[in-house]
């Protein structure tokens, strides 16, 4: 047994907390760091976490982009600002983001459009109400050049 699971009572709560679904490294930090743990304690923790496996950022990534995109419908450029916001390197992004397919996010882009044309129907056609769709697109986290070819300006 290593250090940190000999002290610390917390170990198993923790070991929990990244059992139940892919967590970052910086969420888990957080979560850490809330207890009121030292820096070194943290770093230990989450050396201990890594190497009994509980937490890999590749896996995360690949979860994330995966469940973002599949389950909420999220563009390429708001899954991007979420992991982020998880502090993941930027290659494990890039990485990430490979996966989804360009026809896949077409037919997701597709499916927002015609949602929120079928809420807006009962308003004119006109630029005011494109603009309402591109800004709903837009924080869906598609990109501006997919929304305009998607979208006939008037």
């Amino acid at each position: 047994m290593s250090p940190v699971e000999d002290s610390s009572p917390w170990i198993p709560e923790i070991e929990r907390f990244c059992a139940y679904q892919e967590r970052s490294p910086h969420e888990v930090r957080m979560k850490l760091s809330r207890k009121g743990l030292s820096e070194e304690i943290l770093d230990k923790t989450i050396a201990h976490l890594i190497s009994k496996r509980f937490l890999d950022e590749k896996r995360f990534v690949e979860a994330y982009v995966h469940g973002k995109f599949a389950i909420k419908g999220w563009g390429v450029n708001k899954i991007k600002a979420g992991l982020r916001a998880h502090k993941i390197h930027e290659t494990l992004i890039s990485f990430g983001l490979t996966q989804l397919e360009t026809e896949a996010t077409k037919k997701v882009l597709e499916q927002w459009l015609s949602k929120k044309r079928q809420a807006l129907r009962n308003e004119p056609e006109s630029p005011k109400k494109n603009a309402k769709i591109i800004r709903f697109l837009l924080t869906k986290g598609f990109e501006m050049d997919q929304i305009l070819s998607l979208i006939r300006p008037f």
